[in-house]
């Protein structure tokens, strides 16, 4: 198994760095003070998308302050990782792995646990992200619990022998 190069960090982990009265807050930037020099930190343009979405739909009613601290914040972590070619790959290969397990369905969100029958509620863009940081070998910091599924698959495709290694991290516990 690899090691993973450094951290990716989901919309939620963003959210809670760029907000420090979030009660996530203390236990996030704690484990994000830790890291040291030579792990460096990576936000996926997909979630930076999401959140100037909320800022745009949110319009008035989002305080400017807000808004420039998110902003700010996009700025301090300067490495933004977008979709490519290279992306293709580990993206088709969980996707399909997530419709083998649970599938039929046309979308992600279609997707249901065959055991329970529960819908597993997948988000196309939380699949992307994932597949950004199997791509380059980043650690997924997220408290997203829908994220479960696309790990469960990815660990699964490592397990048959594909180089598909997506580790996962929640900052949001203490340390």
């Amino acid at each position: 198994m690899r090691r993973a190069v450094g951290y990716l960090l989901d919309t939620n982990i963003i959210s809670y760095l760029a907000r420090p009265k979030s009660r996530q807050y203390k236990n996030v930037k704690t484990h994000l003070l830790k890291l040291g020099d030579d792990e460096p930190v990576m936000l996926p343009v997909i979630a930076i998308a999401e959140i100037e979405f909320g800022i745009a739909r949110a319009g008035p009613k989002l305080s400017d302050e807000l808004k420039d601290v998110l902003r700010k914040f996009f700025e301090s972590y300067p490495l933004h990782l977008a979709i490519d070619d290279n992306t293709v790959e580990p993206y088709s290969l969980v996707r399909a792995e997530l419709w083998r397990k649970h599938g039929p369905g046309k979308v992600p969100e279609d997707l249901f646990d065959k055991v329970t029958g529960k819908q597993l509620q997948i988000d196309e863009r939380d699949l992307l992200i994932a597949s950004v940081a199997i791509q380059y070998g980043l650690v997924l910091v997220t408290a997203d619990t829908k994220m479960k599924p696309i790990i469960d698959a990815a660990q699964d495709l490592e397990k048959k022998g594909k180089d598909v290694h997506l580790e996962r991290a929640d900052w949001t516990l203490p340390l």
